[in-house]
């Protein structure tokens, strides 16, 4: 990520990363519906806390909590 910033020129200090699960599951598989939903009042304190001028969601689990609907087919 660090080297995508840099080739926006945008400075790693201006970039908050946050994940919406605090804890990688066992195996670190990826998230189940029910561990995303866990963490999101967390997330959303983070979020205001820090005042975004952007939000980018990244993998399926964010992007499907967030949006709330199943989007994806089960080749993603």
């Amino acid at each position: 990520m660090d080297m995508a910033f840099q080739a926006l020129g945008i400075k790693r200090e201006e970039v908050y990363i946050a994940n919406i699960v605090k804890c990688r599951p066992p195996g670190n598989r990826n998230p189940e519906e029910d561990e995303c939903e866990a963490c999101m009042n967390y997330l959303r304190n983070q979020v205001i806390l820090v005042k975004p001028k952007i939000i980018v969601l990244l993998r399926k689990c964010s992007i499907k909590t967030y949006f709330r609907q199943r989007i994806w087919n089960n080749t993603i």
